[in-house]
């Protein structure tokens, strides 16, 4: 199979699995917010905050490493197993013990035991990281996305099911582990690989050597990604924290899956094109292009219907929450479009470019958050983080170019159509609802139909004047009658 065909069968499955999870996981979650308050959801994002500090540290980028080394696999692929459980191991003590710090920074004994066990994730996770790596070297993302969509389904209904008991924070807790746990089993069903004793000094060097740039920008990145939960839990509280969280999920749901999507299926892509820089670059911005067909619609979707969504189906408890979510829509859109960036620095050879970046955006967030919460509130914090992102976008554009030897203007030619689509489509979806809600239609059923008129009309007008996606489309339909053609006979 040719590389194109395996990145876009890769594609394919992650992408079809990410979606069918990522939805159902959307729904579990506006019921869980329905469900359960806004405490509880702040109280597991405290603990989560404590987890990813020390997540960071138990894989020491050795994935990234596996997937970019092209001797002695196996070898190597040994000598990471036994290193992430030690490590994992060893950060699920740190945790164990930090706990009750952590439950006194953040002014909420709950913290400790809710800690504990969600930090079992740490350990739990480490046995199945080298068996999934090597699956994605492979592109082999048919087999890949199966453990972690069964265990995506599993953790979202265990969690479901026991809010419904009335567990309240636990509910989410032990969905997690849940989830974690089966994903541990079944990756073992889907790979044929599997550990031997053994741990070679040369190749964990060597390991490291490549992964240590990764894990430094991976430092810097939770940092940039979890100081304005620092702030907002310690100088904010609880409740508002837990707003926070789910306003960033709601707003970030696309830009969240697109870039894991996007980063996991094309960096062993783009490992193999390094050194063809004209074929990288072509790849690079194809995927700019398609990126953005989804993410446009979706983030301006997002703000225009963000005080109706909320109101209809979060109920009003939720309310603050609102602004923030229209305010990181803007932070997702720009994360969904630079998703391929880390990615062409870690195939041309550049990781340390990414740990450059990272500690700018981490100093920039570390000296302006105070005074943007004192100034702000929650609103201050969303357009910091938004603003940092923008530049981030440009820094991180230039260095890309000069990788695939790239041009600013081609960003802007690709997107800008699109951004015009989808604002023509999202401006007649809010009327449409808007004009519904007038007559006394059931406000689910008016934003639903907003919400499909913008589909139905953005589909139309990306169809009608975006040659190269009737050309997919086309492909798309020839394939599907073959197909049953063949199944036919």
């Amino acid at each position: 199979m040719s590389l194109r065909k395996k990145v876009s069968h890769g594609i394919f499955w992650e992408g079809g699995a990410m979606l069918a999870g990522r939805t159902l996981g959307f729904a579990v979650t506006i019921l869980l917010a329905r469900l359960l308050a806004p405490e509880d959801f702040g109280l597991l994002a405290i603990a989560t905050l404590a987890i990813n500090s020390m997540v960071f540290l138990q894989e020491l980028g050795f994935g990234a490493a596996l997937i970019y080394r092209e001797e002695d696999v196996d070898t190597a692929a040994t000598t990471a197993h036994w290193t992430i459980i030690a490590s994992s191991l060893v950060l699920y003590g740190i945790v164990f013990l930090a706990a009750p710090l952590v439950a006194l920074f953040f002014r909420s004994p709950e913290v400790t035991p809710v800690l504990r066990v969600l930090a079992l994730t740490i350990v739990i996770s480490s046995v199945s990281r080298v068996p999934l790596v090597l699956l994605s070297k492979e592109l082999d993302f048919r087999r890949k996305v199966m453990p972690e969509f069964a265990a995506g389904v599993g953790g979202n209904f265990m969690a479901l099911i026991l809010a419904l008991l009335g567990w309240g924070v636990w509910a989410l807790v032990w969905g997690q582990v849940f989830g974690m746990a089966l994903s541990a089993v079944l990756a073992y069903r889907v790979s044929s690989w599997r550990p031997k004793w053994g741990f070679h000094r040369k190749v964990f060097l060597e390991l490291f050597g490549y992964g240590k740039h990764i894990a430094a920008s991976q430092v810097l990145i939770f940092g940039i990604t979890n100081i304005d939960d620092l702030f907002v839990g310690r100088m904010l509280g609880q409740e508002t924290l837990g707003q926070y969280n789910l306003a960033y999920k709601v707003s970030n749901l696309p830009a969240t899956n697109i870039t894991r999507l996007v980063t996991r299926v094309t960096f062993p892509a783009f490992t193999k094109l390094r050194g063809d820089v004209a074929r990288m670059r072509n790849a690079f911005f194809r995927l700019v292009r398609y990126v953005s067909l989804l993410a446009f619609p979706v983030a301006i979707a997002t703000i225009l219907f963000a005080h109706d969504f909320v109101h209809i189906v979060l109920t009003d408890k939720w309310a603050p929450a609102i602004v923030p979510i229209q305010i990181l829509a803007i932070y997702g859109l720009i994360r969904s479009v630079a998703a391929n960036m880390g990615t062409i620095f870690q195939a041309g050879g550049k990781p340390q470019w990414l740990t450059g970046i990272a500690a700018w955006r981490l100093v920039t967030m570390a000296v302006l958050l105070y005074p943007a919460i004192r100034l702000g509130g929650l609103v201050g914090v969303c357009w910091l983080s938004t603003g940092v992102a923008i530049v981030d976008f440009f820094i991180s554009a230039n260095l890309v170019n000069r990788i695939i030897d790239g041009r600013m203007i081609t960003y802007l030619r690709l997107t800008a159509p699109i951004a015009v689509y989808a604002l023509i489509a999202g401006g007649l979806g809010l009327a449409i609802e808007k004009w519904l809600l007038s007559t006394g239609l059931w406000d689910v059923l008016a934003l639903a139909a907003g919400g499909l008129t913008i589909v139905l009309i953005y589909g139309a007008l990306t169809w009608w004047r975006d040659r190269e996606v009737r050309q997919e489309g086309q492909k798309l339909v020839a394939r599907l009658r073959q197909a049953d053609a063949l199944n036919a006979t």
